[in-house]
Protein backbone atom coordinates (compact mmCIF):
# COMPACT_ATOMS: atom_id res chain seq x y z
CA UNK A 1 0.00 0.00 0.00
CA UNK A 2 1.55 3.21 -0.84
CA UNK A 3 1.96 5.45 2.45
CA UNK A 4 2.69 8.87 0.29
CA UNK A 5 0.34 11.25 -1.19
CA UNK A 6 1.06 13.20 -3.98
CA UNK A 7 -0.28 16.41 -3.73
CA UNK A 8 -0.11 18.31 -6.65
CA UNK A 9 1.55 17.97 -10.05
CA UNK A 10 1.77 20.12 -13.04
CA UNK A 11 0.68 19.63 -16.61
CA UNK A 12 4.35 20.61 -17.56
CA UNK A 13 5.47 18.10 -15.20
CA UNK A 14 8.17 20.24 -14.11
CA UNK A 15 7.26 20.13 -10.26
CA UNK A 16 5.29 17.07 -8.12
CA UNK A 17 4.43 17.79 -4.27
CA UNK A 18 4.32 14.68 -1.81
CA UNK A 19 3.57 14.52 1.69
CA UNK A 20 5.32 12.07 4.15
CA UNK A 21 5.26 11.86 7.89
CA UNK A 22 8.83 13.61 7.61
CA UNK A 23 7.35 16.67 5.81
CA UNK A 24 7.02 17.60 2.27
CA UNK A 25 9.33 16.34 -0.58
CA UNK A 26 9.05 18.46 -3.69
CA UNK A 27 10.65 16.80 -6.78
CA UNK A 28 12.20 19.96 -9.08
CA UNK A 29 12.55 18.74 -12.99
CA UNK A 30 13.69 20.45 -15.77
CA UNK A 31 12.98 24.17 -16.73
CA UNK A 32 14.31 27.27 -16.25
CA UNK A 33 14.54 27.79 -12.50
CA UNK A 34 13.02 31.59 -12.54
CA UNK A 35 9.97 29.86 -14.37
CA UNK A 36 9.97 26.89 -11.77
CA UNK A 37 9.74 28.73 -8.74
CA UNK A 38 6.73 30.97 -10.15
CA UNK A 39 5.02 27.80 -10.80
CA UNK A 40 5.78 26.51 -6.98
CA UNK A 41 4.96 30.10 -5.73
CA UNK A 42 1.34 29.50 -8.24
CA UNK A 43 0.81 25.60 -6.53
CA UNK A 44 0.83 26.57 -3.37
CA UNK A 45 -0.37 29.76 -3.20
CA UNK A 46 -4.01 27.41 -4.16
CA UNK A 47 -3.73 25.41 -0.99
CA UNK A 48 -1.82 28.20 1.07
CA UNK A 49 -4.31 27.05 4.62
CA UNK A 50 -2.90 23.44 3.84
CA UNK A 51 0.59 23.66 3.04
CA UNK A 52 1.60 26.56 5.86
CA UNK A 53 3.75 25.16 8.32
CA UNK A 54 5.33 22.29 6.24
CA UNK A 55 9.19 21.56 6.01
CA UNK A 56 10.47 21.12 2.51
CA UNK A 57 12.79 18.19 1.13
CA UNK A 58 13.83 19.85 -2.00
CA UNK A 59 15.02 16.82 -4.41
CA UNK A 60 16.77 18.73 -7.97
CA UNK A 61 18.52 15.43 -8.88
CA UNK A 62 21.77 16.63 -10.92
CA UNK A 63 20.76 20.03 -11.48
CA UNK A 64 23.16 22.64 -10.45
CA UNK A 65 22.50 25.18 -7.79
CA UNK A 66 24.01 28.57 -6.80
CA UNK A 67 24.00 30.20 -3.63
CA UNK A 68 21.25 33.07 -4.80
CA UNK A 69 18.75 29.76 -6.19
CA UNK A 70 18.62 28.35 -3.37
CA UNK A 71 18.47 31.27 -1.04
CA UNK A 72 14.99 32.17 -3.89
CA UNK A 73 14.05 28.91 -2.86
CA UNK A 74 14.41 29.37 0.52
CA UNK A 75 12.71 32.77 0.57
CA UNK A 76 9.63 31.71 -1.32
CA UNK A 77 9.39 28.84 0.93
CA UNK A 78 9.40 31.52 3.97
CA UNK A 79 6.48 33.74 2.88
CA UNK A 80 4.45 30.61 2.90
CA UNK A 81 5.69 30.43 6.49
CA UNK A 82 6.99 26.98 5.06
CA UNK A 83 10.63 25.85 5.50
CA UNK A 84 13.38 24.21 3.71
CA UNK A 85 15.70 21.99 5.77
CA UNK A 86 17.33 19.39 3.36
CA UNK A 87 18.15 19.59 -0.62
CA UNK A 88 18.71 16.35 -2.27
CA UNK A 89 21.33 16.29 -4.91
CA UNK A 90 23.34 14.43 -7.46
CA UNK A 91 25.94 16.30 -7.89
CA UNK A 92 28.60 17.54 -5.86
CA UNK A 93 28.52 21.42 -6.32
CA UNK A 94 24.42 21.52 -5.25
CA UNK A 95 25.85 19.41 -2.06
CA UNK A 96 28.49 21.84 -0.94
CA UNK A 97 26.33 24.85 -2.00
CA UNK A 98 23.64 23.06 0.56
CA UNK A 99 25.55 22.25 3.24
CA UNK A 100 27.28 25.94 2.99
CA UNK A 101 23.43 27.14 3.49
CA UNK A 102 23.17 24.50 7.00
CA UNK A 103 20.79 22.59 5.47
CA UNK A 104 20.90 18.68 5.81
CA UNK A 105 22.37 16.85 2.42
CA UNK A 106 20.12 13.79 2.21
CA UNK A 107 21.69 11.12 0.46
CA UNK A 108 18.41 9.31 -1.21
CA UNK A 109 14.65 10.83 -1.15
CA UNK A 110 12.62 10.83 1.74
CA UNK A 111 9.94 7.34 2.18
CA UNK A 112 7.47 6.92 4.54
CA UNK A 113 8.19 4.80 7.48
CA UNK A 114 6.40 1.98 7.99
CA UNK A 115 4.53 2.45 11.06
CA UNK A 116 4.30 6.83 10.16
CA UNK A 117 3.99 8.95 13.18
CA UNK A 118 3.39 12.62 13.19
CA UNK A 119 6.50 13.96 14.75
CA UNK A 120 6.00 16.64 17.63
CA UNK A 121 7.30 19.51 15.41
CA UNK A 122 4.65 19.30 13.47
CA UNK A 123 2.41 22.50 13.95
CA UNK A 124 -1.66 22.00 15.39
CA UNK A 125 -4.09 24.71 14.09
CA UNK A 126 -7.09 25.44 15.86
CA UNK A 127 -10.69 26.71 14.76
CA UNK A 128 -12.60 28.29 16.99
CA UNK A 129 -16.45 27.79 15.34
CA UNK A 130 -19.12 25.66 14.49
CA UNK A 131 -18.40 24.46 10.65
CA UNK A 132 -21.75 24.35 8.93
CA UNK A 133 -22.71 22.61 5.73
CA UNK A 134 -21.09 23.58 2.79
CA UNK A 135 -17.26 25.02 4.93
CA UNK A 136 -14.22 23.38 4.86
CA UNK A 137 -11.48 23.39 6.68
CA UNK A 138 -7.91 21.57 5.26
CA UNK A 139 -4.35 21.70 6.81
CA UNK A 140 -1.53 19.97 6.62
CA UNK A 141 -0.71 19.24 10.39
CA UNK A 142 -2.91 18.09 13.26
CA UNK A 143 -6.34 19.91 13.09
CA UNK A 144 -8.64 20.85 16.68
CA UNK A 145 -12.49 22.19 16.21
CA UNK A 146 -13.67 24.03 19.17
CA UNK A 147 -16.97 23.42 18.44
CA UNK A 148 -19.30 20.97 15.81
CA UNK A 149 -19.01 19.85 12.38
CA UNK A 150 -22.51 19.80 11.17
CA UNK A 151 -23.58 17.57 7.70
CA UNK A 152 -22.19 19.04 4.62
CA UNK A 153 -19.20 20.33 6.40
CA UNK A 154 -15.81 18.79 5.88
CA UNK A 155 -12.13 18.83 7.79
CA UNK A 156 -9.36 17.38 6.14
CA UNK A 157 -5.76 17.35 8.07
CA UNK A 158 -2.32 15.70 7.32
CA UNK A 159 -2.25 14.40 10.98
CA UNK A 160 -4.90 14.16 13.46
CA UNK A 161 -8.32 15.62 14.19
CA UNK A 162 -9.73 16.35 17.30
CA UNK A 163 -13.28 17.95 17.75
CA UNK A 164 -14.48 18.93 20.53
CA UNK A 165 -18.06 18.86 20.29
CA UNK A 166 -20.37 16.58 17.84
CA UNK A 167 -18.55 15.21 14.57
CA UNK A 168 -21.61 14.71 11.93
CA UNK A 169 -19.83 15.92 8.68
CA UNK A 170 -16.95 14.12 7.04
CA UNK A 171 -13.49 13.98 8.38
CA UNK A 172 -10.56 13.01 6.59
CA UNK A 173 -7.30 12.66 8.03
CA UNK A 174 -3.86 11.29 7.83
CA UNK A 175 -3.98 12.82 4.35
CA UNK A 176 -0.28 13.17 5.13
CA UNK A 177 0.63 10.49 7.78
CA UNK A 178 -1.20 7.87 6.65
CA UNK A 179 -3.10 4.87 9.11
CA UNK A 180 -1.28 6.19 12.42
CA UNK A 181 -3.56 9.01 12.45
CA UNK A 182 -6.51 9.19 14.44
CA UNK A 183 -9.71 11.06 14.80
CA UNK A 184 -11.25 12.25 18.43
CA UNK A 185 -15.09 14.19 18.91
CA UNK A 186 -17.22 14.21 22.13
CA UNK A 187 -19.80 12.79 19.60
CA UNK A 188 -18.68 10.59 17.05
CA UNK A 189 -21.15 10.11 14.16
CA UNK A 190 -19.82 11.18 11.35
CA UNK A 191 -21.35 10.92 7.97
CA UNK A 192 -17.75 9.53 6.34
CA UNK A 193 -14.61 9.13 7.84
CA UNK A 194 -11.24 8.80 6.28
CA UNK A 195 -8.05 7.88 7.71
CA UNK A 196 -5.03 7.62 5.40
CA UNK A 197 -6.33 5.64 2.46
CA UNK A 198 -9.64 3.86 4.57
CA UNK A 199 -12.88 5.03 4.47
CA UNK A 200 -16.15 4.58 6.73
CA UNK A 201 -19.72 5.76 6.87
CA UNK A 202 -22.06 5.96 9.58
CA UNK A 203 -25.19 3.82 9.80
CA UNK A 204 -28.40 6.03 9.08
CA UNK A 205 -29.82 5.32 11.86
CA UNK A 206 -27.68 6.63 14.89
CA UNK A 207 -30.58 7.05 17.55
CA UNK A 208 -28.98 4.24 19.46
CA UNK A 209 -25.89 6.22 19.35
CA UNK A 210 -24.01 6.34 22.76
CA UNK A 211 -23.31 9.93 23.45
CA UNK A 212 -19.67 9.71 24.52
CA UNK A 213 -16.30 10.85 23.60
CA UNK A 214 -14.84 8.61 20.94
CA UNK A 215 -11.64 8.07 18.93
CA UNK A 216 -11.29 6.57 15.64
CA UNK A 217 -8.18 5.04 14.66
CA UNK A 218 -7.03 1.97 12.11
CA UNK A 219 -6.73 -1.41 13.59
CA UNK A 220 -6.07 -4.40 11.11
CA UNK A 221 -6.82 -2.76 8.08
CA UNK A 222 -10.16 -0.92 9.15
CA UNK A 223 -11.55 1.70 10.93
CA UNK A 224 -12.59 1.18 14.51
CA UNK A 225 -13.62 3.61 17.50
CA UNK A 226 -13.34 3.20 21.06
CA UNK A 227 -14.09 5.51 23.91
CA UNK A 228 -11.97 8.35 24.06
CA UNK A 229 -10.83 9.11 27.60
Amino acid sequence: MQQDLIMEMTNEQHITIKGTSDGLIINIYSGRWSSILAELDDKLSKKADFFKGGRVSLIVGNRILKTDDIKAVGDLLNNHQMTLWSVQSSVKETQTTTEEFGLEMVPSPLKAPTTPKLEPNHTTQTFKRTLRSGQHVEYAGNIVIIGDVNPGAKVMAGGNIIVWGHLRGTAHAGAIIGDSAYVCALKLIPVQLIIGNHISCSPTDNKDKRIIPEMAFVSNGQIIAESWE
